[in-house]
């Protein structure tokens, strides 16, 4: 007895080819979108990385404080308290102190970027924020002296279930200081630096101890 085998296209057949080029149709574009994000997240690592070697405060002390007239000579100090990204790495921040003309006094600059209003399609442009502040030592004294009496202050409270308690100290209008605690979580090894409305987050310990060696420079 012979059996013969019919290989050849059926209903059947075509609608598994049918939803396997779907498939992969869906697949493709998945993978256009990933690829599309991993550039933008790679843009957005290479600017961070930029931020970091830019100066942006000694861009500021030299053409914003030290005078320069035709013919003469000037000098500025300028001392490196940090530079560094926010905690979480969405923003960049640096603090530099100066004495110039007799005075000491400190500049932090505050560094953040977003992406532009999309003018076509997979338009991945940014945009660069950046607020100057500048401190005088007593507002630097500020910061050190205050800090651990915030921190004191949240370790005694006690938040409810959902709710979030801040303590802050206001260093000037553009600036103040930060301790938050929820329901069972308390963590004062950063301290949040509010300028300008955006916050800016950093190793609590360093921070102080560089303030710390600037107001003995």
């Amino acid at each position: 007895m012979i059996y013969i085998i019919y290989i050849g296209k059926t209903a059947g057949s075509n609608n598994l080819n049918k939803t396997c080029e779907s498939m992969q149709l869906k697949l493709k574009k998945v993978n256009m979108k990933l690829l599309v994000l991993l550039f933008s997240l790679a843009i957005a690592n290479l600017l961070i990385g930029c931020m970091q070697t830019r100066h942006i405060t000694e861009k500021y002390i030299k053409t914003n404080i030290e005078k320069h007239n035709q013919g003469e000579f000037s000098t500025i100090k300028t001392y490196t308290i940090y530079k560094g990204l926010s905690y979480g790495g969405s923003a960049y921040l640096e603090l530099t102190g100066y004495k110039y003309s007799n005075t000491k006094a400190l500049v932090l600059g505050a560094d953040k970027y977003f992406y532009a209003r999309q003018k076509f399609k997979g338009d991945q442009t940014m945009i660069a924020n950046i607020t100057y502040i500048e401190l005088n030592m007593s507002q630097c004294k500020d910061i050190i002296t205050n800090y651990k009496i915030l921190q004191d202050r949240l370790k005694s409270e006690r938040p409810k279930k959902n709710e979030e308690i801040y303590h802050d100290f206001t260093v000037s209008n553009d600036l103040f200081i930060s301790f938050r605690k929820s329901s069972g979580y308390m963590n004062v090894s950063y301290i949040d630096f509010w300028i300008s409305g955006e916050k800016y987050r950093i190793s609590t310990a360093t921070i102080i101890s560089k303030l710390n060696k600037f107001m003995a420079y």
